[in-house]
């Protein structure tokens, strides 16, 4: 990575002129420049997490502000749009926010607002002095002096207004700030912000105004954040602007393609910095990182871009797989779903409707609804929007279309074990089930290392029967199944596939050794379960146990025989096992030789 020449893994840059300056590796996104001044004047755009959107909004600064229409040979030279720019290039005074660095403590985050409006306000009149009316430092006198935000915002639409300039404002991660104050305070401190005479919804109404009349001082707008909640919340219904982020024009705008990464890993071999095959470090970067799709008609699939350099980046440093597949900056806390998933009532917490959906998608591994496009936090209950705000943070990525509704499923590797982190967590958080981690990764490398499977399967099993809390919730046996998904994928060591197609069946559970991570993991797994509703008084029936033992082995034999499982379980052992319960508990383990 010394060599100059040789172009440098941005892993977590969201500067763009900073990208340029150190020669970093920059997918050419500058195409959609001309497709955002096609689709609106105020628009909206909403992805998950560490997927792209700040370097986006620093490209658009880059290329619109008046400030750096000079330096768009040096920045643009070898893009998209340097062949094809459009005529309003360099032509605003852009007033960029990034709301990401606003403090959310409760004593903190009004003056914390008041600060970075502030600043980027007084920013704004100095790198434009050169634009703007003489009377420049009366507005700063006003600014400096102010205690509003949208007072502050109120008076530079003044000055843009009066000096007859086209201003661009730009705001990133427009919802952070309220996302954590949701998660961590509760509704009230919320709405407290985002209705009424709040000073974030006051911002808004301001910036709503900046954008009617002759002469408005806000031409274009343009926002990025990870849900619309806040921003419905804060207009009034969504009113703002136009929401382009399910438009099929935009599903690539952030993001990686297959090309684009295949393309990326070719250049790094080319130069001598990747020893393992192309299709080799795809297949894992693909179940990992990739299959997120954000609009019903393109069907074109997308890596999240920061996943992928985060794998690239640790790759280099060893010219091997990353300790850790999964990077911690993309995880989505707990935190952020627990308000959405648990009621609380004095000291007593139990789950709503909305944890039984999280449950449901790892049941059956996908579900359906319209997604909506906006809602504020009061209408979370319904499910559509529920499943909607899922999708927008990432959680779920759209499969299909099937009449008005959209079939979606969880997208990667990555994303599964966070629900399966969810899952647990909000089990530890109401009290109603846990386990001994130590112990639990101590039997899990036995059962990896040495075939040791009853101890682990015992251990689970075990403390489901002790769990009453688990009684009402384990109901069928796709519960059972799901459960299971959640506590065998808590490990690294295997990849839990849940109904997995062999030899025209479904397996129920899969564990499939990560070799490419773990080469030391020497034996896999089939489990099949079964499930015996109970009835109260009735006896254990030895016979119907029998019976389903006996359609269980013979389905396991065939799954055994899948060739191109096999094949990707290379040169370790198979073991299959048979499970049966009668409500949470264990009635029946055994192998199938």
């Amino acid at each position: 990575m010394t060599d100059k020449k040789i172009k440098q893994i941005p892993y977590g840059v969201a500067s763009y002129d900073r990208i340029i300056a150190k020669n970093g590796y920059y997918v050419d996104k500058t195409m959609y420049l001309a497709e955002i001044e096609n689709a609106g004047d105020y628009l909206f755009f909403i992805r998950p997490r560490r997927f792209g959107k700040s370097l986006f909004a620093s490209v658009m600064e880059a290329y619109y502000d008046v400030y750096y229409k000079d330096r768009f040979e040096e920045l643009f030279k070898g893009k998209w749009i340097h062949e094809n720019p459009t005529k309003e290039r360099g032509t605003y005074l852009v007033l960029k926010f990034n709301f990401s660095v606003v403090d959310p403590a409760p004593d903190k985050v009004d003056t914390s607002f008041l600060h970075h409006i502030k600043s980027k306000a007084l920013l704004f009149l100095d790198k434009y002095a050169d634009y703007l009316e003489k009377g420049e430092k009366y507005f700063k006198q006003i600014i400096e002096k102010s205690t509003s935000a949208s007072d502050i915002l109120s008076s530079l639409g003044d000055l843009c207004k009066k000096s007859h300039q086209k201003s661009y404002a730009i705001i990133d991660e427009y919802d952070n700030f309220t996302n954590t104050i949701l998660s961590t305070l509760g509704e009230k401190a919320y709405y407290d912000l985002t209705h009424g005479e709040g000073f974030f919804r006051s911002f808004f109404s301001v910036l709503k105004g900046g954008t009617d009349g002759m002469e408005a001082p806000f031409t274009r707008l343009f926002l990025t954040g990870v849900s619309p909640v806040t921003l419905d919340d804060v207009t009034s219904g969504f009113n703002i602007g136009k929401n382009i982020s399910l438009q099929p024009d935009f599903n690539r705008m952030l993001g990686f393609t297959t090309d684009d990464v295949i393309e990326m890993i070719e250049y790094y071999r080319s130069n001598s910095m990747i020893d393992h095959p192309t299709d080799y470090l795809l297949k894992i970067m693909t179940e990992w990182y990739g299959n997120y799709r954000f609009s019903k008609k393109d069907e074109k699939k997308l890596f999240n871009s920061d996943m992928v350099l985060y794998f690239l980046d640790h790759y280099m440093l060893g010219k091997e797989l990353p300790d850790n597949l999964i990077d911690r900056n993309v995880r989505i806390d707990y935190g952020k779903l627990r308000h959405l998933i648990i009621v609380e009532k004095g000291k007593n917490k139990n789950f709503n409707g909305n944890f039984q959906r999280l449950k449901e998608i790892i049941e059956k591994g996908e579900t359906s609804g319209e997604l909506q496009e906006g809602f504020p936090l009061e209408e979370l209950v319904d499910e559509n929007n529920f499943i909607s705000l899922l999708f927008y943070f990432g959680l779920l990525s759209i499969v299909r279309s099937e009449l008005n509704e959209q079939v979606l499923e969880i997208p990667n590797e990555t994303i599964r074990r966070l629900y399966y982190d969810y899952i647990k967590k909000g089990y530890e958080d109401t009290g109603i089930f846990s386990l001994n981690l130590s112990m639990y990764s101590h039997l899990m490398k036995e059962m990896a290392s040495g075939g040791k499977w009853e101890p682990l399967l015992h251990y689970i099993t075990g403390q489901m029967q002790e769990s009453m809390g688990l009684r009402d919730l384990i109901t069928g046996e796709k519960s059972i199944q799901a459960f299971l998904n959640v506590y065998l994928g808590l490990s690294d060591l295997y990849i839990i596939h849940s109904e997995k197609e062999m030899n025209k069946g479904f397996a129920d559970i899969v564990m499939e050794p990560f070799l490419a991570r773990y080469p030391g993991v020497k034996y896999s797994y089939i489990i099949e379960i079964k499930y015996i509703k109970p009835q109260k008084g009735q006896k254990r029936d030895p016979a119907k146990i029998d019976q389903l033992k006996a359609e269980a082995e013979e389905q396991l034999k065939k799954y055994g025989a899948d060739g191109k499982f096999k094949k990707n379980l290379e040169k370790t052992t198979l073991i299959k096992l048979v499970l049966i319960f009668s409500g949470h508990r264990l009635v029946h383990m055994g192998k199938v030789g």
